[in-house]
């Protein structure tokens, strides 16, 4: 039932924003459409409904996963844009779960879509969608000519870190996947080079002293 989960909700996901966003280029529509039925996406509908009390499990650290990723959507209200890791297990339900709706009403897309748009609020719109932070940071470090290079110590610390010219701008650190690392680490480096070039945008635009004062 996951993979049918998986198939219609593509399809009915990638119908509306075609015919809601006629205009918008293709590579964006295919933006949207993935932010709003990734895993993220698909985790918060199990939290959102609490689908995960129902599950039967002997995993004694899922518990502590759910929590962690639940204060998680608190933090980031809409999405967090690949900087939380949330568990699978919450992805498979509300896959499942669509599936299941699909197969029961006769493979009917129409009945489907009635509990998916309302399963899914609040959805990301073409105003709401963000960059993704690694394509943010690269973006900023082409724009003014910077050299980003991203260091891999995901193996042994669970850390990814970032050198902007040479210079530490920033880590992220990820247990679960090394992907939320890279993806945290990026952010982080971001807001910290954007820093930096406000500084550089400063002390540039200071006016020379004038050496003849006393």
């Amino acid at each position: 039932m996951s993979y049918a989960g998986v198939s219609v909700l593509n399809l009915l996901m990638a119908n509306k924003y075609y015919l809601d966003f006629p205009d918008l280029p293709p590579g964006k529509l295919t933006r949207l459409r993935a932010a709003n039925i990734d895993t993220e996406k698909l985790a918060r509908v199990a939290i959102k409904y609490n689908l995960h009390n129902y599950l039967r499990h002997k995993i004694p650290l899922l518990r502590g996963q759910v929590e962690e990723f639940r204060k998680a959507t608190l933090e980031y209200l809409l999405h967090s844009t690949g900087l939380t890791d949330p568990p699978k297990v919450l992805v498979d339900i509300v896959e499942s779960l669509i599936g299941a709706i699909y197969i029961d009403s006769n493979f009917s897309t129409d009945t489907t879509w009635q509990v998916v748009k309302d399963l899914l609020q609040p959805l990301i719109t073409p105003t709401t969608l963000e960059i993704h932070p690694v394509s943010k940071i690269y973006e900023l470090c082409q724009k003014n000519g910077l050299k980003i290079e991203f260091v891999d110590q995901w193996n042994k610390t669970g850390e990814v870190e970032v050198f902007v010219n040479g210079k530490f701008v920033g880590k992220g650190k990820s247990t679960g996947k090394k992907a939320t690392a890279v993806n945290k680490a990026a952010h982080n480096a971001y807001d910290q080079v954007v820093r930096n070039l406000s500084v550089k945008v400063i002390i540039d635009k200071d006016p020379p002293c004038d050496e003849t004062q006393s």
